[in-house]
């Protein structure tokens, strides 16, 4: 599928709008404490505590979410973790338990949402997926992305609620497809003081192919919805805060050229980093830098 730039002129004001929802909406919280198994011992943390906490969103949706952080009453800042495409969801980081305990022992809170869509939250289709060659998902889908993006801000509703967050230190860390909800909530939410984002980009890799006769009625309606869901559309608006992207040389599905133009699209402060490997291979170097980034930002806030 070849697919030109295609960029429509879209003013910030309508995609505020768009990503608007009310914020007299109850979140109407429910919290359930789960058991912390270190991975090295196989036995119960102390050390550590975990909660299944839920909230409500916009449309009726239910965001579920797992908080970890050290086991003690001081006020922490948190970071705001967004998986990939897989029907795992929030489930997919227990690859990074290790790493989520340091930096929960390490005086982070991290808090791994399911995507709409995604992992307790999945449907009956494959809205959200990178399926190009299914163009009868393109409205889902687009509501799927729009949909992430305001239960994201929805998670920092409910974090401000918390008496044991700093509300004025939340980050974010998305992968993949946590890139490309990620980059919008971002810079639409001034909230978020720092950002990091691996292996995402901005391309035909997440778009439907209309080229077809059956699907060619909804070309113009493909190309509105990829520029109101484009992560590099809203990157620069990010400016002042701290953002890093991590992209793999060899990650075959979203390619140089597409990692390229979002790594352009931000504003300053803002870093870049290749690392040696494909789409599903983020060493825990870069996750090492992405902690370090959020430390500085926290401490100088």
């Amino acid at each position: 599928m070849e697919q030109k730039d295609q960029r429509l002129e879209i003013p910030d004001s309508l995609l505020y709008h768009i990503y608007k929802y009310d914020q007299s909406l109850p979140l109407l919280a429910t919290s359930e404490e789960e058991l912390v198994i270190d991975p090295n011992t196989r036995s119960r943390s102390n050390a550590l505590k975990s909660e299944r906490v839920t909230f409500s969103s916009t449309h009726d949706q239910r965001v579920l979410a797992t908080i970890t952080r050290a086991n003690t009453d001081e006020i922490s800042p948190a970071v705001i973790f967004q998986h990939g495409s897989t029907p795992l969801g929030r489930f997919s980081w227990s690859n990074r338990q290790k790493l989520i305990h340091e930096w929960a022992l390490n005086g982070l809170t991290v808090v791994a949402v399911d995507a709409y869509g995604f992992g307790s939250r999945e449907l009956p289709d494959d809205r959200g997926r990178l399926r190009p060659q299914r163009p009868d998902l393109l409205f889902r889908t687009r509501d799927q992305r729009i949909q992430a993006v305001q239960d994201l801000m929805r998670t920092i509703d409910y974090l401000q609620e918390r008496d044991d967050i700093d509300s004025n230190c939340i980050g974010y860390l998305g992968i993949s497809m946590g890139t490309r909800v990620g980059v919008p909530f971002m810079g639409l939410d001034t909230r978020v003081k720092v950002g990091a984002f691996f292996v995402g980009g901005s391309g035909a890799y997440a778009r439907f192919d209309t080229s077809g006769k059956k699907w060619e009625h909804l070309a113009a309606d493909e190309i509105m919805s990829f520029n109101l869901t484009d992560p590099a559309r809203f990157a620069g608006l990010t400016t002042g805060r701290e953002t890093l992207c991590a992209n793999g040389k060899g990650d075959l599905l979203v390619g140089p050229a597409a990692a390229e133009r979002l790594q352009d699209a931000f504003s300053e402060p803002h870093t870049n980093i290749w690392f040696d490997g494909g789409h599903g291979e983020t060493p825990d170097l870069v996750f090492q830098q992405a902690r370090q980034l959020f430390t500085k930002a926290f401490t100088s806030n």
